[in-house]
């Protein structure tokens, strides 16, 4: 396979840049958009040189892609992602990777089924500073790791609409915690929606199978946006910013600043899905993982209603 054939569903907000980055992947052909906006759709396939669909079935059969990004809203993931996996095209799934458990694992079913990659969108997972901060738990260097602790705050996006806080902005937490120190045991959380539809605040409690606890605050009541994550260790402490990808390392002798390149996280997934398709790499993120996020997610918005301690199966 020399270039993979590319196109990605739903242009707005979070899609247009997908666009934009796979027409910058020296391994990615970008051949199509599409868009239920027939004019988001024309300007953006003018921008990048492609061509523009309305519909995503016509646009599957026409262009004959071989991967695809779907960047729709989360209630349509399943309907979408069904029909492009069901035709052997491997497809990058925005998060959350679907509305309920139930339909990921279908999903992820479905994929195995086809022999086709379903990748869920997980971008942090490609933040170069969650990099240099799992080397930091492999190799040691904080010790026995004790507390994980993220806040991820802002004002409410308006490109959501059908998911609240927990599956929209902290599943991204969820899936670096799980990535840093295991899987979820329970969780116990508080949850409540103060000016939106779905939940817009919620302070969880995570704890892990192998004995550390993680605290996830996430709100879109914040006027100033923070997304910062601490790891605090029995011989040092890391924190990280995934806006400007700094890395601080504090122990009781020592605050350590290690300068390093920003890297364009989104840019780091695409090229990486598109290495996974073409056979180069293995996916770093499965179809399993969009599934385990999500019932982790579920299972805090579940203690969020029952005010209890839920947890997991498995």
């Amino acid at each position: 396979m020399g270039l993979v054939r590319v196109a990605v569903i739903g242009v707005g907000f979070w899609g247009k840049n997908h666009a934009r980055v796979y027409s910058e992947v020296e391994d990615a052909e970008l051949v199509a958009v599409c868009d239920i906006d027939a004019e988001r759709a024309r300007l953006i396939a003018k921008r990048y040189g492609c061509r523009a669909y309305t519909d995503f079935r016509e646009m599957l059969r026409a262009e004959k892609p071989e991967a695809v990004s779907i960047c729709t809203p989360t209630t349509t993931h399943y309907e979408v992602a069904s029909e492009v996996l069901s035709m052997g095209v491997h497809a990058l799934t925005e998060k959350p990777l679907c509305s309920t458990v139930e339909e990921a694992e279908r999903l992820r079913d479905l994929a195995s089924s086809m022999g086709v990659k379903l990748m869920p969108g997980h971008i942090e997972r490609f933040n170069p500073a969650v990099d240099r901060v799992k080397r930091l738990v492999v190799d040691g260097v904080l010790g026995k790791v004790i507390l994980v602790a993220a806040r991820r705050v802002s004002r409410w996006p308006e490109r959501v609409g059908d998911v609240g806080v927990v599956k929209d902005s902290a599943i991204h937490d969820v899936d670096v915690m799980r990535n840093l120190v295991g899987e979820v045991e329970c969780v116990y959380a508080e949850t409540g929606s103060l000016r939106h539809r779905f939940e817009d605040y919620v302070e969880a409690i995570l704890h892990f199978k192998t004995g550390v606890t993680g605290f996830i605050e996430a709100n879109w009541l914040t006027p100033r946006k923070v997304r910062r994550l601490t790891i605090t260790g029995s011989e040092a402490m890391a924190t990280l910013d995934y806006l400007t990808q700094e890395l601080s390392i504090e122990d009781s002798e020592k605050v350590l600043r290690p300068i390093s390149r920003w890297e364009e996280p989104l840019k780091r997934e695409l090229v990486h899905f598109v290495r996974a398709v073409l056979g180069r790499e293995p996916l770093r993120l499965t179809a399993e993982d969009g599934v385990k996020a999500l019932k982790v997610c579920e299972a805090i918005l579940e203690s969020g209603r029952r005010g209890e301690k839920v947890y997991l199966e498995g």
